[in-house]
């Protein structure tokens, strides 16, 4: 997020924040974030009343100016999250720094396992720690995670790049903002092909 946030040209006006994380690691972490960047955080579930509650609240922050941490998903989330869980991560993984699709390396921002764990570790078993998966030039999906652009801006969005072959990270999952676009009609999905030929 503060990544997302601090980068220049930044258009993120709030965040959902993923139910099934914060049921693992709470939310305690995200106050200061939206006090910093003045920018309301709504922890959601991923059912359809779930999203669209979290919604509402993002909008009812922004239109009354005010920049919150608040809960739509307390049936499973608490603010300090699932401590048992917490210690079995940090007993078993350290941080490291991570490449996140669309944006780049973030410092601190991924997870690897501890020395301790080494037999398990796959980029060791199998000497593969230096592969990367590289993505499509012709993706903007970092644009579309900080919110400066539409998934429709894209060239290959609904052509080379579909919920079936995703070029980017915006479209590999459901709730993606290019997925979200593609599968519920925002443009028009006949005229994707057209603009290809």
């Amino acid at each position: 997020m503060r990544a997302i946030l601090s980068s220049p040209g930044n258009e993120v006006q709030g965040f959902l924040a993923a139910g099934h994380v914060c049921t693992v690691m709470g939310y305690r972490e995200y106050p200061p974030i939206a006090k910093e960047y003045q920018v309301p955080i709504v922890v959601t579930g991923f059912e359809p009343t779930d999203l669209v509650e979290g919604l509402v609240m993002i909008v009812r922050q922004l239109e009354s100016g005010t920049h919150e941490v608040q809960n739509a998903y307390p049936r499973a989330v608490t603010l300090e999250g699932n401590r048992a869980a917490q210690q079995t991560i940090e007993k078993v993984f350290t941080e490291c720094d991570r490449k996140w699709r669309g944006i780049g390396a973030i410092p601190k921002s991924g997870w690897k396992l501890r020395p301790d764990f080494d037999e398990f570790n796959a980029e060791l078993r199998f000497n593969v720690a230096d592969l990367e998966a590289r993505e499509s030039p012709l993706c903007i999906s970092g644009l579309v995670l900080q919110g400066r652009k539409k998934p429709n801006d894209c060239e290959a969005f609904g052509r080379q790049c579909t919920p079936e072959h995703p070029l980017g990270a915006t479209m590999v999952s459901a709730e993606g903002a290019c997925s979200a676009y593609y599968r519920y009609g925002r443009g028009d999905r006949e005229s994707y092909g057209q603009k290809a030929r």
